[in-house]
């Protein structure tokens, strides 16, 4: 299944509609990955859900362009029925503010654990918790030798991405 196949199937899962509510990009980079089984970067779900903004019109940005938020278009509605079928959804649609989920496992040994709510991650190693991602980045880099490539990119994006293919375990604390 294609990352926009599986966007479209998140955004079923989401009880998003046409003229509906919209969801945060964080609650479909979670659905896709935890109830999908994706295991896609959040830039990668970023450039897909841009390219059927853009290109395809199955969602648009809402209630702007920086809202980091979508909402599913009569066309995207239309093409996810046509692929699933009406589902179930499991998930009330939420915005920025209202995520909440938190991502665990180890890495060499080293628990792990991300707690998002809202916009904030907070970043725990072995339950010590860090005031920042790039802090928590470099004692896990310290830890396990492994090399985690922060120049440029969010420390967080870089800890999800290593969670996403490490297949740490992924739980929903927000509204369902």
């Amino acid at each position: 299944m294609s990352l926009e196949d599986q966007l479209l199937k998140a955004s079923l899962l989401c009880e998003l509609k046409p003229g509906g509510a919209s969801a945060h990009r964080f609650q479909l980079f979670f659905v896709t990955n935890n109830d999908i089984g994706s295991r896609s970067h959040q830039s990668d779900l970023q450039r897909a859900l841009e390219t059927g903004v853009n290109t395809k019109k199955y969602w648009e940005n809402w209630p702007n362009r920086w809202s980091g938020s979508y909402r599913i278009t009569a066309a995207g509605y239309a093409t996810a029925v046509q692929i699933f079928g009406v589902l179930e959804p499991r998930y009330r649609p939420v915005q920025k503010q209202n995520v909440d989920f938190d991502v665990t496992g180890a890495v060499e040994g080293v628990r792990v654990l991300l707690e998002t709510r809202g916009a904030q991650t907070r970043v725990s190693l072995d339950g010590v918790s860090f005031r920042s991602a790039k802090e928590a980045c470099r004692a896990l880099q310290a830890k396990t030798r492994r090399k985690l490539p922060t120049q440029g990119d969010s420390a967080v994006r870089v800890l999800y991405n290593l969670a996403i293919d490490e297949g740490f375990t992924m739980q929903w604390c927000g509204p369902k």
